[in-house]
């Protein structure tokens, strides 16, 4: 994908990487024309999807079809020259499948990850909670409550407030306001706090 940028007339190569997964004999074929002959890639090597993730790979002479697939979760690429340092490339979030058959899936998302401890990792790890219908509900209906309040007060003109107590006012002292609330400033007596001179 080229992008320009507004400053220069350069056009910058964005690396954008997914994993490519074909059958066996093709994957073989694939890893020794790497390892061989590198440079013969672009040509031996087409990849053609469609809008619906869909398409097929042409290695050789040989027509794949194929899906894209988007993983569980990202995968980090890293890249080194010298065997020491190492720098993060792309991150990694699709998958093209690829197979003999078309696929007949319209699932976008890829359940598994690419090693075998994340077989199945999509219903294992990322499954469902369970959810109280009722709370679930009774907090819906509060929040809806209080997005209403809280429109109307954004409308008012002029608003105050009253602190009520749902038990009786005997029971609970200046005391407990003091407790929650703390001294006001204008109740402590300044004047009266003893000076000390050093």
């Amino acid at each position: 994908m080229a992008c320009e940028n507004d400053n220069d007339d350069e056009k910058v190569e964005l690396e954008e990487q997914f994993i490519l997964r074909m059958p066996k004999v093709e994957a073989l074929k694939l890893r020794d024309l790497l390892n061989t002959k590198p440079s013969k890639i672009k040509k031996a090597l087409k990849i053609s999807l469609n809008l619906n993730n869909t398409g097929f790979v042409k290695f050789g002479k040989r027509k794949i079809y194929g899906c894209l697939k988007k993983f569980p979760t990202i995968i980090e690429s890293y890249k080194t020259h010298d065997k020491v340092t190492i720098c993060k490339t792309a991150d990694v979030s699709h998958i093209l499948l690829c197979g003999y058959e078309k696929y007949e899936s319209k699932k976008v998302n890829y359940v598994h990850g690419i090693t075998p401890p994340l077989k199945n990792v999509k219903k294992k790890r990322f499954r469902k909670t369970l959810i109280n219908t009722d709370r679930a509900v009774e907090v819906e209906n509060i929040e809806r409550e209080l997005y209403y309040l809280l429109r109307t007060d954004l409308e008012a003109v002029s608003s105050k407030y009253e602190i009520t107590y749902e038990h009786d006012k005997e029971n609970y002292s200046n005391n407990s306001e003091l407790h929650l609330f703390g001294n006001i400033s204008s109740e402590v007596n300044f004047w009266k706090l003893p000076i000390y001179i050093i």
